[in-house]
């Protein structure tokens, strides 16, 4: 469902999960309620239980936020852009994407020496704000490309005289409506391609976490992360090249 996606992955609402996870353990909460539990049963006042309840909780999560690599995971760039401005088809990209980036990041989680993938992580968000920003633009084209008639503006130029002031503007406007629907298309096929590469690089990651609890395994090799990482600039890269052209190619709308 539309409205559940933008919510799911709407960044603020991650960033409460993730802190959520990162505080809330469970040592944490068995001490508060255990806490809770003797005040209610010797009588003390709730004032008293709620206090024992949250100090319990506050030195839980003082404790887990003096992991460093908890808190640069804290602190990671993130995905920060409004999916509220997506229509349906344009967002089925976008959550295709961050589903696959969730997927990456879990299985990261679960690597030793995960700390080498911190750039990754980065990357990784990097394209998809780069993909958000093709998906703007061919929203933006599908709105233009509604509002031509090619069909039409191809029986004016064969009706009007060859060679014409006007059959030479009907012959321009019919060529960038074209040049638009086919950037589009390509746009499209990039963004396609760029989900399937996170998706492909979380799977390869699970991978390697499963290869790295095996006996004899002592964590990912740097030609492994190395290989990994040019991957993924692949897609990225690509992107980024479609970004600097995009913007000369759609006239500007009202």
């Amino acid at each position: 469902m539309p409205f559940l996606d933008r919510f799911r992955w709407n960044p603020r609402v991650r960033k409460g999960v993730l802190f959520a996870r990162a505080t809330l353990s469970p040592w944490g909460l068995a001490a508060g309620g255990a806490l809770a539990g003797i005040g209610l049963a010797l009588g003390i006042g709730l004032p008293f239980v709620i206090a024992a309840a949250l100090a319990a909780w506050l030195t839980s999560a003082v404790l887990h936020l003096r992991d460093p690599a908890l808190l640069s995971s804290l602190l990671a760039p993130e995905f920060d852009r409004d999916l509220a401005v997506l229509d349906e088809e344009h967002l089925a990209y976008m959550t295709a994407g961050l589903a696959a980036r969730d997927r990456f990041e879990a299985a990261v989680d679960d690597l030793p020496g995960k700390e080498q993938f911190g750039g990754m992580r980065a990357r990784v968000t990097e394209a998809l704000r780069r993909m958000y920003d093709s998906a703007v633009w061919t929203q933006r084209a599908d709105r233009f490309l509604a509002t031509v008639d090619a069909d039409a503006l191809a029986r004016r130029l064969r009706a009007a005289a060859k060679g014409s002031a006007l059959a030479e503007e009907l012959r321009e406007q019919l060529e960038e409506t074209e040049q638009i629907r086919a950037r589009r298309e390509e746009t499209v096929s990039q963004l396609s391609a760029t989900v399937a590469g996170i998706e492909t690089l979380a799977v390869k990651m699970g991978g390697l976490a499963l290869e790295a609890t095996a006996p004899g395994r002592y964590g990912v090799s740097t030609t492994e992360v190395r290989r990994l990482r040019h991957e993924l600039d692949t897609y990225v890269d690509a992107l980024a090249e479609v970004e600097r052209t995009l913007p000369a190619t759609l006239p500007e709308q009202e």
